[in-house]
């Protein structure tokens, strides 16, 4: 079953705390590149319908978005909500530096969810999603100017790896690690590096996945996670214990 990770941010919610759900949902697929800087969104009666909620819901979560800077809402008659070209990084309560010990157990999280996932990429990949992440990987290479737009192509290739392992739960968790992963990226200097630590660490994570060998690719991940928190520590000296 192909996944798609835009399709598992628009899919039907729980009733229960929908406009919560809603605006971490879209948050979150935002803050990872699934939704991309300008994109359209549907209609409210079509997304409303998607997500599976009242339009009321779906107005006040897309309200608070609005006020948090993440959409856009244009009139006319090529209208509608959009998300904005600059929206923000993921909003952190405090915004306190992370402690050595929260990244740690990011770290951990990726090594099961992202290892996992591209272990299961190179057994599961077709065609497409084998010219999909190569692609992905390509437009990390050329992502440049701005971090963020260096982020949001090395969320997508992530992401990436995670639709290929045809898990809708796998691609869900990768998009939350992305997010997360994006605000203790923040908080480091350097860029530059950044891109270069981590176009040298998917190099060999794209070669495993499309020999289809899954332990190369599950040690490779591993290897590019662990070599993310070692940057990260290595540059944030001041990380809290």
């Amino acid at each position: 079953m192909i996944v798609n990770a835009r399709e598992v941010a628009l899919a039907p919610l729980q009733a229960e705390g929908a406009v919560e759900q809603i605006v971490r949902r879209l948050g979150e697929a935002i803050g990872a590149g699934v939704l991309a800087p300008g994109e359209r969104l549907p209609s409210e009666v079509e997304l409303a319908a998607q997500l599976g909620v009242a339009p009321m819901t779906l107005r006040q979560a897309l309200q608070i978005l609005r006020e948090a800077g993440f959409v856009e809402t244009r009139r006319g008659r090529n209208g509608g909500s959009f998300v904005r070209e600059d929206p923000p990084g993921a909003l952190v309560a405090g915004g306190e530096l992370p402690t050595r010990a929260e990244l740690r157990e990011l770290t951990d999280w990726r090594r099961a969810v992202s290892g996992e996932a591209a272990a299961l990429a190179a057994e599961r990949a077709q065609a497409e999603e084998r010219d999909a992440i190569a692609a992905a990987a390509a437009a990390v290479e050329l992502a440049v100017g701005r971090f963020a737009a260096f982020r949001l192509a090395d969320a997508r290739f992530h992401i990436a790896i995670a639709e290929a392992a045809r898990s809708r739960r796998l691609v869900a968790a990768e998009t939350q690690i992305q997010v997360e992963t994006a605000e203790m990226l923040r908080f480091v200097p350097g860029p530059r590096l950044a891109r270069a630590v981590s176009q040298a660490g998917h190099d060999p994570i794209v070669s495993a996945v499309l020999a289809g060998d899954a332990a190369a690719a599950h040690a490779a991940m591993t290897r590019h996670v662990e070599g993310t928190y070692d940057w990260i520590v290595g540059l944030r000296l001041g990380l809290r214990p």
